[in-house]
């Protein structure tokens, strides 16, 4: 028969075992995670919004010219896109009210519609001037950089072919 001693000595060193293969894991994890090469500087943000990852193929000087201007474009327009996602998320909210009201929705939709474009109208001003300034071979590099297609993650419930389930392998 087994002594307590003896099986609380086989307790711990079966916890000890299974904590340092527990921390070993966890700490491999985090060697390989750092060495692995990260996206470039702004990678992140420029795959879902590609005017910072065209100011990104500027030089630095033309990138400051850029960020100095955005402040006044986001005090003005930044509350109007804001209002026009909360107007068009509201609409689309009041779908499921009882009696549906869709002239109502339509019109809230459409005011949320027009803010929306009366922002993006300013941003493409603002990107025409700006490039109007920047000498040739840089405007030719921001205009290719913003042509780009954005890239979009399927979120994680919804398959990689999207919403009707035509997976497609990557």
């Amino acid at each position: 028969m087994i002594t307590r001693t003896a099986w609380l000595a086989g307790a711990l060193f079966v916890s000890l075992a299974l904590n340092v293969f527990v921390g070993g894991a966890f700490l491999g994890a985090h060697l390989v995670e750092k060495e692995r090469p990260g996206p470039p500087a702004g990678a992140a943000l420029g795959a879902r919004n590609p005017v910072a990852a065209a100011v990104a193929t500027l030089s630095p000087g033309s990138q400051a010219r850029w960020r100095e201007q955005l402040p006044e474009y986001a005090q003005t327009y930044g509350p109007k896109m804001r209002e026009a996602r909360r107007t068009a998320r509201q609409a689309m909210r009041s779908f499921g009210a009882e009696p549906f009201d869709d002239d109502q929705a339509m019109e809230d939709l459409a005011r949320a519609r027009a803010l929306e474009f009366e922002s993006r109208n300013a941003m493409d001003r603002k990107l025409v001037t700006f490039a109007a300034a920047l000498p040739q071979a840089e405007r030719a590099r921001f205009g290719e950089a913003l042509s780009r297609p954005m890239l979009r993650r399927a979120p994680r419930d919804e398959p990689v072919g999207g919403p009707t389930g035509a997976r497609k392998e990557r």
